[in-house]
């Protein structure tokens, strides 16, 4: 009886230790995940972010025109392709000509060292967006998912990462959670609250899910907090896009 007992005290032993260590090979599986999938989505929001730049003019006697000192900058996300150009969601407030008498428009693509002409295709200052478009040459760039999250809620706290290029520096993410629905005075629907930072220069730039898809884009910081910032739905830049005429898929 005593071999007996003895044997199935050790077996219930290894039993429940061997499960200890199954649950512990399952967290660190989970960690190992997330990390990768951080990676690999920071990787993907960089490839489909550029920074862009708008260079203001007035013109002076004679014909000449005259750069003036209050350039702007700001993100975009390219979130379509045709054979000869690629298109990128912006903030209106970023290429907003201000009534000047030239403007002119750049994108510099993440990981490639030159900037390139672009043009304002489509605006609307009611949503504060618009589109650019530019000439892909042999630009081979990814393209942000726009279709994934349409119409789709966010689970509470969800992991939200924010692309944008603060002080022309290329690229940067952050990390934070969907918080809520807000209304704010700028815009007539409600917008996004989360708590992944941005900052100047951030405008236009990608709010993304986990997955990499689209869910926002970043255009309001928040005064009172640097973990409570403002990006336009999903559910708007489609809106906007089907009255541009440039909707280039289907939410089917």
């Amino acid at each position: 009886m005593r071999k007996i007992a003895f044997l199935l005290i050790t077996l219930f032993m290894t039993a429940t230790l061997s499960g200890c260590f199954v649950m512990q090979d399952t967290e660190e599986i989970g960690e190992v995940y997330l990390q990768t999938q951080l990676m690999t989505t920071r990787s993907h929001l960089r490839a489909s972010n550029v920074g862009v730049e708008v260079d203001l003019f007035t013109q002076l006697f004679g014909g000449r025109f005259e750069r003036t000192a209050g350039n702007s900058q700001g993100s975009g996300v390219i979130y379509a392709e045709d054979d000869t150009y690629y298109y990128a969601l912006t903030n209106f407030h970023v290429i907003d000509p201000q009534d000047f008498d030239r403007v002119e428009y750049r994108v510099i693509p993440s990981y490639v060292d030159t900037e390139i002409d672009a043009e304002v295709i489509a605006f609307d200052e009611t949503f504060d967006l618009a589109v650019l478009r530019f000439e892909k040459g042999t630009l081979d760039l990814e393209i942000m998912d726009i279709y994934e999250r349409y119409n789709t809620e966010f689970e509470p706290y969800e992991m939200v990462l924010a692309v944008g290029n603060p002080a022309s520096v290329n690229s940067i993410v952050t990390y934070g959670e969907y918080l809520d629905m807000v209304e704010i005075a700028d815009v007539s629907f409600d917008v996004i609250l989360h708590s992944a930072l941005i900052y100047p220069g951030n405008s236009g730039g990608a709010l993304a899910d986990l997955n990499g898809n689209l869910i926002g884009l970043n255009t309001w910081r928040s005064q009172g907090s640097d973990e409570r910032n403002l990006s336009i739905p999903l559910d708007e830049i489609h809106t906007f896009l089907l009255l541009e005429e440039l909707y280039f898929g289907s939410n089917e």
